[in-house]
């Protein structure tokens, strides 16, 4: 009997002992992590085959360098294009009248805020900060060729990479165009 005893206070003080000690779970940063928002601001559509051009908008003061600015606008330009005539839209040339205009910009968060995108382009996804990452944002929007009028603008926030390989780069690249752009189309 006291060795049931003595065997039950032992097994009884190292459940006890095993409860008392806490172990803090380590959580791993999502680096991958993006978030898109969208707003269609007038209910015009436009079929396929309509005629696009593009209108690169850039950030007058960056961080980056000149030769980074471009070689990230000419991805992302690239993989606009791609996109949309995947969906059945002609890329126009100069001289065209197109049926819209689609202009787009880049920024990381410390050249371009949220505050300032919410002020300037009225939507805001609201990717939260990380200390030791640097958010940037893709700004899209859809302008009629004919009115001028803004037709529907999207937005997605993620955290830039610079250890990616160029063919990564563009990967990265038209994923994110691809997944704002559906928005575009789903509301198109």
């Amino acid at each position: 009997m006291k060795k049931n005893i003595s065997l039950f206070v032992m097994i009884l003080s190292s459940w006890i002992i095993t409860g008392c000690v806490q172990v803090t779970p380590e959580y791993k940063q999502n680096n991958n992590q993006l978030a898109i928002s969208s707003v269609r601001d007038l209910p015009v559509s436009y079929p396929q085959d309509s005629l696009f051009l593009l209108s690169p908008k850039y950030v007058k003061e960056t961080s980056l360098k000149a030769e980074q600015t471009q070689a990230i606008y000419h991805i992302y330009s690239k993989a606009i294009v791609n996109d949309l005539t995947k969906n059945g839209y002609i890329n126009g040339r100069k001289g065209q009248q197109p049926a819209f205009y689609v202009g787009f910009g880049i920024a990381l968060a410390d050249d371009f805020s949220d505050k300032k995108i919410s002020e300037k382009f009225g939507v805001t996804p609201g990717l939260p900060e990380k200390l030791d990452l640097k958010k940037g944002s893709f700004l899209v929007y859809i302008e009629d060729g004919v009115t001028g009028q803004r037709v529907w603008r999207g937005i997605a926030q993620g955290f830039a990479k610079a250890e990616l390989t160029p063919e990564q780069r563009q990967q990265r690249a038209a994923k994110i165009v691809a997944n704002v752009m559906k928005q575009f189309y789903q509301t198109n």
